[in-house]
C-alpha cells in the first residue's frame, strides 16, 4: 500500500482513494490535478476522497444526461453509419442524403487506383441499397422482410 501526498501535506492511501475513486491515479501530480478540477481543498481525510467521488460522479452523470438529451433531439437514420463511412453527415433526408451518397461514392470510385479499393466502394454501394431501400416507402415489404431475415442471420 502507498501513500499519495498532496501539496506536500496531506496524505492519501491508494486502498483508501481506491475505496472511493474505483481506481488509483498512476502518481501525486494527477491526484493533485483532480482536487483542483474540482475545487475541493485537500485536508488529508477520506472525506476529502468522499467529496471527489461525488464531484466526478456528479459531472460523469451531467454528461451521460447530456448525451441522452442529444440522442433524443436527433433524428434516428439508418442510413447515418454508411454516410459517415464516405465523410458525409446524414440530415434525415431521404432524397438529399441518398443524393449526396451517390455523388460522392461515384467521386471516390472515380480517384480509386486498385481493386481493393474498388471492391470497398462497390460493397458500400451494396449496403447503400439496402439501407436506403429500408426506407424507401415505394419499396416492397417482400424485400423489407428478406433484409431483416439477413441481418438475423449475422446477430447469433
Amino acid at each position: 500500500m502507498s501513500n499519495f501526498t498532496v501539496n506536500g501535506v496531506y496524505s492519501y492511501t491508494s486502498a483508501n482513494i481506491y475505496s472511493y475513486l474505483g481506481r488509483v491515479p498512476s502518481n501525486e501530480t494527477t491526484l493533485k490535478r483532480a482536487f483542483d478540477e474540482f475545487n475541493i481543498t485537500p485536508t488529508g481525510k477520506k472525506d476529502d476522497l468522499r467529496k471527489l467521488e461525488s464531484a466526478m460522479y456528479a459531472e460523469y452523470s451531467e454528461q451521460v444526461q447530456q448525451q441522452i438529451a442529444n440522442q433524443n433531439n436527433e433524428k434516428v437514420v439508418p442510413w447515418a453509419g454508411l454516410c459517415a463511412q464516405i465523410g458525409i453527415r446524414a440530415t434525415g433526408d431521404y432524397e438529399k442524403d441518398y443524393a449526396a451518397f451517390n455523388d460522392a461514392i461515384k467521386l471516390l470510385s472515380q480517384s480509386a487506383i486498385d481493386g481493393q479499393a474498388m471492391t470497398y466502394f462497390a460493397g458500400l454501394r451494396s449496403e447503400a441499397q439496402k439501407v436506403f431501400g429500408m426506407a424507401n416507402p415505394n419499396q416492397e415489404n417482400q424485400q423489407v422482410m428478406s433484409y431483416y431475415d439477413f441481418q438475423t442471420q449475422y446477430i447469433y
